[in-house]
């Protein structure tokens, strides 16, 4: 024990010295917060029963490959066709300066009911200012 203790402190000493690195793609993303509110109707072409199971709001970004903003989804399967509203917040996207959103859906809107992925993508926006975008959304 007793030769292993300066080794121990030296560990403690370098451990605690070294400041935490940065992130450096957080410092240079825009500080600005855009809010992003998507709207509109999915339709199944084989039935008309509640299909959807998940649906996730997600943004493609070069740095980081793919980014989930904090957001917040209705989906309303109660009448035919379903209606969707996800509202959701970015904060500015390095270094193409644009959002390329997309939502990724888990349904089981096939002919025989098999659960699938389907993903749907959303026009580009520039990141300055807030996003309003209704789209209407044909599962297969």
């Amino acid at each position: 024990m007793g030769r292993f203790f300066p080794i121990f402190l030296v560990f403690l000493l370098v451990q605690f010295s070294s400041g935490y690195p940065k992130m450096e793609h957080q410092m240079m993303m825009d500080p600005t917060t855009d809010y992003i509110h998507f709207t509109g109707l999915i339709a199944c072409k084989y039935h008309h029963a509640p299909a959807v199971q998940s649906l996730v709001l997600w943004e493609h970004n070069i740095l980081t490959k793919e980014f989930l903003p904090p957001q917040e989804l209705n989906l309303d399967q109660t009448m035919y066709p379903y209606k969707y509203d996800i509202k959701a917040t970015a904060f500015g996207d390095y270094p193409t300066f644009d959002y390329e959103f997309y939502v990724n859906i888990v349904h089981n809107c096939s002919r025989w009911m098999k659960s699938k992925v389907q993903q749907v993508s959303f026009p580009r926006f520039d990141t300055v200012g807030n996003i309003t975008c209704n789209k209407n959304i044909q599962l297969d």
